[in-house]
């Protein structure tokens, strides 16, 4: 029988779902003057060894937030740092050191900028500076080392430079990006800066606004209104970026299940599901499985590009499963047989590493697997620790 798409209002993204600032317990701040060590570690004649950097999302006055580091491919417990839980999730400077945007201390106020130095088990959060306005879906840091704040409450996304202030006192934005999609009725909800310093902003509507580097003029690349919130955003090795957004309800029609191109008099119905930019341009759309099928998919939460441009896509279908959609490079359709099924509210979020491995989470199990390109069954599996339940954002910075 064939499946309906349902949307509803009531679905909650950590990428786009705002919580109010209340009385939480602050990220563990070590003291300003402690020196980050290097994030690439070297091994084995010249090799430098991966990480996967999760964020698991708390739940302010309940529980924390964490920022987690696993060995690859081995997945072993390598270091945690508290945050609020109306944290960001995290991004990387050139020597591969994660940052994370999250409350400020009471003193300062609102949001701030925390480094998040490379250790082992417990390692505290070091504040760099204050200034930040609201809660952050994003972060992400230029080839110059600023970073880019996204801030849906001002409907702009917010230029820092990089480097701690004094006590973390607050400092102001160098740049602030704003028009094009953003305006009275999107806001930004994704951002990601490419080899170039261009910048990409998706937003609340499904859109995205490129602003070319140096320039605070937004350009229209992808119309808005056509889904839900894009929810992220991620550059290829070749410094091209890809969407992902929530479900788009406007049906495309094609010939049949194994032709992928847009036929108006066909009666196979997928949706879009993400998009391919590349220099400032739209180049590509990718579509959801087909409706009918019991993998049916209607709404995107992650998505990663390997270094031979194979695109997985984490998703879900509402009310029903969730999936990793496997798409073969320069292909708009997804290889049905490849499709990683998972149970109902798993919203994966995925990483791939320098090796092809993907790494896979599970909101439902709490708990992480990994799997070889093509592979359907994992190779590796942990259940992350009892009380965070809540994997939101998955990353292997790039080599």
């Amino acid at each position: 029988m064939k499946r309906r798409i349902a949307l509803t209002a009531s679905l909650l993204s950590a990428f786009v779902s705002l919580v109010p600032m209340g009385t939480f317990a602050r990220p563990l701040i070590a003291p300003q003057s402690r020196s980050p060590q290097a994030y690439s570690v070297p091994h084995d004649a010249g090799k430098v060894a991966q990480y996967l950097d999760v964020y698991n999302t708390g739940s302010p006055g309940i529980y924390p937030g964490q920022y987690v580091r696993y060995s690859l491919p081995n997945l072993t417990l390598l270091q945690t740092t508290q945050a609020d839980g109306v944290g960001s999730p995290m991004a990387f400077n050139a020597k591969r050191v994660p940052y994370f945007v999250d409350e400020s201390p009471p003193s300062i106020g609102n949001f701030g900028l925390y480094e998040q130095p490379i250790g082992m088990k417990v390692v505290p959060a070091v504040f760099q500076f204050g200034g930040v306005p609201c809660q952050s879906s994003s972060l992400s840091i230029g080839p110059n080392g600023d970073f880019y704040v996204n801030q849906y409450c001002s409907n702009s996304v917010l230029e820092f430079k990089p480097g701690a202030t004094k006590g973390g006192k607050p400092k102001k934005p160098i740049a602030i990006y704003t028009g094009g999609n953003l305006g009275s009725t999107e806001h930004p909800t994704y951002a990601v800066v490419d080899h170039k310093g261009n910048l990409y902003v998706g937003d609340s509507g499904g859109g995205v606004t490129y602003f070319p580097h140096g320039s605070t003029t937004g350009t229209v690349i992808l119309q808005t209104g056509r889904s839900q919130p894009v929810t992220q955003m991620v550059v290829d090795k070749n410094g091209d970026v890809w969407s992902i957004h929530l479900g788009d309800p406007t049906p495309v029609y094609f010939a049949d299940d194994t032709t992928c191109v847009p036929d108006p008099s066909g009666h196979i119905v997928r949706t879009d599901l993400a998009e391919h930019f590349s220099q400032g341009q739209f180049v590509q759309q990718l579509y959801t499985t087909p409706t009918d099928i019991s993998d049916a998919v209607n709404e995107g939460v992650s998505i990663a590009v390997d270094s031979q441009l194979r695109v997985y896509a984490g998703s879900f279908y509402n009310g029903g499963s969730s999936f990793v959609l496997d798409y073969d490079p320069g292909q708009s359709c997804p290889d049905v047989p490849r499709t990683i099924v998972l149970a109902h509210g798993a919203d994966p979020q995925v990483a791939v590493d320098s090796k092809r491995r993907l790494y896979v989470t599970d909101q439902a199990d709490n708990t992480i697997a990994s799997y070889k390109s093509g592979s359907t069954k994992p190779i590796a599996k942990i259940a992350q620790a009892t009380g965070i339940v809540t994997p939101t954002y998955a990353g292997i910075p790039q080599m």
